[in-house]
């Protein structure tokens, strides 16, 4: 199998919602009946960096992230918000190559370093970006949402 890493295209938007909805299995999580995810993908496309693994069949994997600006030293850097392969490619270089297509956007984006996450659980990921050469962080990732999020963004209203 000959895996090829490129950026997302329109066309790709129904396939790349299928990986998604498999994702959002894989981890558990409940999508909105009413959310069309091909459309959605269309949507958030615009506002994130997206990469896709494929073959000569179908989509294998994909990657969404974004280069922000400023780090310490005042330097961009990319973060990267997900990195999935789906269940039949797994285990077969997909996750490699598109950290690799990750580095490689980074790098043209100016980036001096890429920045993520990954629970203490996921062994399998924390191996992969181990054999990376990354190191892990003694940062602590924060979660807002639900009516903690809805009460922070309230007092933020009442200030304007």
């Amino acid at each position: 199998m000959v895996v090829r890493i490129r950026r997302f295209d329109e066309k790709d938007a129904q396939a790349l919602a299928d990986l998604m909805i498999e994702m959002a299995g894989f981890y558990g999580a409940t999508i909105s009946s009413d959310l069309v995810v091909a459309e959605d993908v269309l949507r958030r496309a615009r506002q994130v960096d997206i990469i896709v693994a494929h073959d000569d069949v179908r989509l294998l994997g994909f990657a969404t992230f974004t280069s922000l600006y400023p780090v310490a030293g005042l330097l961009t850097f990319t973060y990267v918000q997900q990195v999935y392969v789906g269940h039949a490619a797994r285990r077969r270089g997909v996750a490699q190559k598109l950290m690799a297509g990750i580095a490689q956007a980074a790098k043209a984006a100016g980036s001096t370093r890429i920045e993520w996450s990954t629970s203490r659980e996921n062994v399998a990921a924390r191996s992969l970006y181990d054999g990376l050469g990354a190191n892990g962080s003694d940062k602590i990732y924060y979660v807002l949402e639900g009516s903690a999020l809805d009460q922070l963004a309230a007092r933020g209203q009442q200030d304007a």
